[in-house]
C-alpha cells in the first residue's frame, strides 16, 4: 500500500466520520431546536444545516451540470420563501449529497493521472470540506450554547 492510497483512505474515512457526526447532531434536533435563535443576528441551528446542505448541492450542481435532477430541490434552499426543514429533511439533503460526494472520492486510484473533469470535481471536493468545516462548527458552537450535544468526530 503507498502513502497516497493510505492517505487517501483516511481523508474518505475522516470525512465519512464528519458526515455521520453531522447526521447524529441533527437527527434528534425538534422544529423547535432547530429554529431557535440564541442571539438576535445569528443563523439558527436548522439554517446553518440547511446551508451546509444548499452549499453541496450548489457546488455538485455546476460541476456535474443539469443531468443531476436529484440536486436541483436543494438548491431552493436558500429561497426566503422556502420553509424550514425538518431534521429528517436536513439529513435526507446529507444523504443526498453525501452520495454524489463519496461516489466521485472512490473512484479511480490515487495513483492515476487526473483527467481534466477529474481535477475540476478534486478542486470541488476540496471547495465542499472548506465550506462544511466551518459551518459544522458554527453548528457545534449554537448547539452546545443551547446544552445540546454538537457536531462531535
Amino acid at each position: 500500500m503507498t502513502r497516497a492510497t493510505i492517505a487517501e483512505a483516511r481523508v474518505f474515512e475522516s470525512w465519512q466520520d464528519y458526515q455521520d457526526a453531522l447526521k447524529r447532531a441533527i437527527a434528534p434536533l425538534t422544529e423547535e431546536q432547530l429554529q431557535r435563535r440564541l442571539l438576535p443576528g445569528l443563523r439558527t441551528p436548522g439554517e446553518i444545516a440547511e446551508h451546509i446542505v444548499f452549499g453541496r448541492a450548489l457546488h455538485l450542481q455546476r460541476t456535474r451540470g443539469e443531468e443531476e435532477a436529484e440536486l436541483t430541490p436543494l438548491l431552493q434552499w436558500e429561497n426566503a420563501d422556502d420553509p424550514p426543514h425538518t431534521a429528517a429533511e436536513i439529513v435526507q439533503g446529507l444523504e443526498v449529497t453525501w452520495r454524489f460526494i463519496a461516489g466521485r472520492l472512490m473512484r479511480g486510484s490515487p495513483t492515476d493521472a487526473l483527467s481534466e473533469e477529474e481535477a475540476l470535481i478534486v478542486q470541488t471536493i476540496w471547495g465542499l470540506l472548506d465550506h462544511d468545516l466551518p459551518h459544522a462548527g458554527e453548528l457545534s458552537l449554537l448547539l452546545g450554547a443551547d446544552g445540546m450535544a454538537g457536531v462531535e468526530i
